[in-house]
């Protein structure tokens, strides 16, 4: 039987123990509040890529929770530092609805903590810290998550972007969690295409563990290694990031093949070729390419999110 409303994500629910009509309403407001933090989410991220560097970015962003779901794990969110430079966080928590709400809601708190913390001691001139930044919040969420009795855990992809001319490096700090794709451009015509996944073309990527108390408690101090891996954007690239609910959709036929990396790539650099298309026009159409894929919206069981950023080309 399908799951009309998610009883357990307002209040944690098992029967009718109140009047139907009342659950419905709950169910409604929840879901009127979370659309409407993720729309703020979005309008913030695109007002902060406005003015990036003093050029003007585009970006598309795509969202959408398991079916049947009000409340989503997955997290992304920019952050402009006092240096001048920005961090851009994109997670994925275990688990869906509330519960993985919940450890989303701690997750941000540790990185809004620790980036107004950074705010507050920093001293102009002073050379960002990375390292100790990522540090902060990682200790923060996982002391969050320890107090609170949790056994869920985060996936989260952290990438300081610095600006350099016409380029842009960006640092990543992977705990668990898929590189984005990028495409790389030349005067508007695509010349190559990095899954900063693999090993290719020079670059070799790095990942961390998973943000768990139970890993920290099972690791120790290899828990708090941070390597990190940097990669060479230029002007006129595209990147995207993406959680695994859209490389892990499951086809409808059979429920076995997966929507996967190959296939991402392969319809995002169709549709880039089509270069009247927006960034967000592009993730449209990616999203109905998954869609298509499951054959039906309540396949979906994971939810999907996926944010494409365009640098400008100078003229």
């Amino acid at each position: 039987m399908d799951k009309l409303f998610p009883f357990e994500e307002i209040g944690g629910i098992a029967e009718f123990s109140q009047d139907p009509e009342e659950i419905i309403t709950q169910y409604r407001l929840l879901k009127v509040e979370a659309d409407t933090v993720r729309e703020n989410d979005k309008v913030v991220i695109r007002s902060l890529l406005g003015d990036f560097y003093g050029k003007q970015l585009e970006v598309g962003i795509g969202f959408e929770r398991a079916w049947g779901s009000i409340l989503s794990g997955d997290y992304f969110e920019l952050f402009k530092l006092p240096d001048g430079n920005y961090l851009f966080v994109f997670a994925d928590i275990s688990g869906h609805g509330l519960p993985a709400y919940t450890t989303l809601v701690r997750l941000r708190c540790a990185v809004i903590v620790a980036v107004k913390g950074y705010h507050k001691h920093f001293t102009r001139g002073e050379k960002l810290n990375a390292e100790k930044l990522i540090r902060n919040i990682t200790t923060l969420f996982t002391d969050l998550m320890e107090v609170a009795g949790s056994k869920d855990f985060a996936s989260v992809l952290f990438t300081l972007i610095t600006s350099e001319d016409d380029k842009y490096h960006l640092q990543f700090f992977n705990r668990g969690m898929y590189f984005p794709l990028v495409v790389r451009r030349f005067q508007d015509e695509l010349i190559d295409v990095y899954d900063l996944n693999e090993s290719e073309k020079g670059w070799l990527p790095v990942k961390g563990f998973l943000l768990s108390s139970e890993l920290r408690e099972l690791l120790g101090e290899k828990y708090n290694e941070y390597n990190s891996c940097t990669f060479i954007l230029y002007e006129g690239d595209s990147l995207l990031y993406t959680t695994d609910g859209i490389l892990e959709a499951k086809e409808d036929k059979n429920g076995q093949s997966e929507y996967g990396m190959d296939r991402l790539k392969n319809r995002l650099i169709r549709h880039i070729q089509q270069k009247t298309l927006t960034p967000q026009e592009v993730i449209n159409r990616v999203f109905d390419d998954v869609y298509r894929f499951m054959g039906k919206r309540r396949n979906q069981h994971d939810d999907m999110t996926a944010v494409l950023i365009n640098l400008p080309l100078v003229r």
